[in-house]
């Protein structure tokens, strides 16, 4: 009998002390889920600051690929690729307002020997085509009787001989050309290069002005170089 009350004491006692045991862990279940919880909710709060830092990074990222930089652009506009045998700039003052820089071509072998001195011939000035945001192109302008380096004042009535051609401007959808009271003073150098020094130009009917302003004048320079390449 004492042995079967001393048995039950000790089942009894075993079972409660498992059963102590079995709550240790069940509590610790939620104190461990508490640094776990933590850890997760820190996560969470780094991933989401770093997904908040990303965001406030990108824009400054973009505008940076897509804004261009004034300098450079102002300096790779300013220049001509050197395949071009003309560099020109043109610019207009009056009623229109303008000026661009751009290459062009020419059927010239060398810069020098095409303004070597020699027996009268035609000198054809370089153009220029739908340059800078007013689109300019300058065309026709040519000495009719260049004989080498020097200034020319352009004649566009002569009484013998061939006249010269002033030069035609286009811009801004308008065209100017020689008028009453038009100058051009064509200056060549021994290298190539030159100017042209052109004033009160008028306006000239064209596709887009069927009637152009009668008093609509511009003062009009352009110089280019001539390079070798």
């Amino acid at each position: 009998m004492k042995q079967s009350i001393v048995l039950l004491l000790f089942v009894f006692t075993l079972l409660s002390a498992v059963a102590c045991g079995g709550a240790a862990p069940g509590g610790a279940t939620p104190g461990s889920a508490t640094p776990d919880n933590g850890t997760n909710l820190q996560t969470s709060q780094d991933s989401t600051g770093s997904q908040m830092a990303a965001t406030e990074t990108l824009p400054a990222t973009e505008i940076s690929e897509v804004a261009p930089d004034p300098d450079t652009t102002q300096s790779v506009t300013g220049e001509c690729e050197d395949f071009f045998r003309f560099c020109v700039t043109a610019t207009l003052s009056g009623a229109v307002e303008t000026s661009a820089t751009a290459g062009m071509g020419g059927q010239v072998d060398n810069c020098e020997a095409w303004v070597a001195a020699g027996d009268p011939r035609i000198l054809d000035i370089p153009m220029m085509q739908n340059a800078g945001e007013d689109l300019i192109t300058v065309a026709l302008a040519r000495i009719a009787e260049y004989t080498g380096p020097g200034v020319y004042e352009l004649q566009a009535v002569v009484t013998e001989g061939i006249p010269d051609s002033f030069p035609t401007i286009a811009a801004a959808g308008r065209t100017f050309s020689n008028g009453e009271g038009s100058t051009a003073v064509v200056t060549i150098n021994p290298d190539g290069s030159g100017t042209v020094e052109a004033t009160g130009l008028v306006e000239v009917a064209s596709i887009q002005v069927s009637s152009p302003d009668p008093d609509a004048r511009v003062d009009f320079n352009m110089q280019w170089t001539c390079r070798e390449n």
